[in-house]
């Protein structure tokens, strides 16, 4: 078993920290995410125990999710 984190520093302020929060529910056990405010940027921290091969798949598919969702936020803010 291994845990890996994985942090995502973005160039979106700290006042949009709550905007992919609704999406962190029904995550895989082992899994949690955080958000951050550090320098008055948003932060993004997974960690998750991986234990077979497909957890890896899961935690692609979940920073891909988290990825979609800055991109739309960065978007709407013109950033």
């Amino acid at each position: 078993m291994k845990k890996l984190r994985v942090e995502i520093a973005t160039v979106v302020g700290c006042e949009f920290i709550d905007a992919a929060r609704p999406d962190d529910v029904n995550l895989p056990e082992g899994m949690e995410i955080n958000h951050l405010c550090i320098d008055r940027k948003w932060h993004i921290v997974v960690t998750y125990l991986i234990n077979t091969y497909r957890d890896v798949y899961t935690l692609k598919n979940t920073l891909d999710e988290i990825m979609k969702s800055l991109r739309l936020v960065e978007n709407l803010a013109n950033l």
